[in-house]
């Protein structure tokens, strides 16, 4: 009968740790407004905030932001859908969000200035504009909320 040297277990729970970590990417990519523009369409409808108010909501959470526009309505959802706008608004599980990573959301507002963002809804796209840059390939929560 063999025995286990310590390598071959180390080795073991090496692989056993690693394979039960999920390793995160980042979701969502920066466009030029102009790029956007031709990729994804036409805005069909938008809806701004201020720069002040969607730095405010979006520091709530920590690692994802989700956005829905309908209607000229802005709903802005953090980790685990928790509404962070509007205060009190309440969603069902099932309504379809376009989900980022918030490092990317930052990202995008270090790239440009202005004093407002908006999320805009274009044909078969949700992407968020702000300054000249525009965010975009969300994933869609659900189905793949994490």
């Amino acid at each position: 009968m063999k025995t286990v040297t310590s390598k071959t277990l180390l080795t073991a729970i090496f692989i056993l740790v690693f394979s039960t970590v999920s390793f995160s990417q980042t979701i969502g990519k920066i466009f030029s407004k102009e790029e956007a523009d031709k990729l994804f369409g036409d805005v069909i409808e938008s809806t701004s905030m201020s720069l002040c108010d969607f730095i405010s909501n979006i520091n709530q959470t920590q690692n994802y932001v989700m956005f829905k526009e309908n209607n000229g309505e802005l709903i802005i959802l953090g980790d685990g859908r928790k509404v962070l706008y509007p205060v009190g608004k309440k969603v069902e599980p099932e309504e379809v969000f376009a989900l980022f990573s918030k490092s990317i959301v930052v990202e995008l507002l270090c790239l440009s200035s202005g004093d407002k963002i908006t999320v805009e809804k274009r044909k078969e796209h949700l992407t968020v504009t702000y300054g000249l840059n525009t965010l975009e390939f969300a994933e869609w929560c659900p189905p793949n909320c994490p």
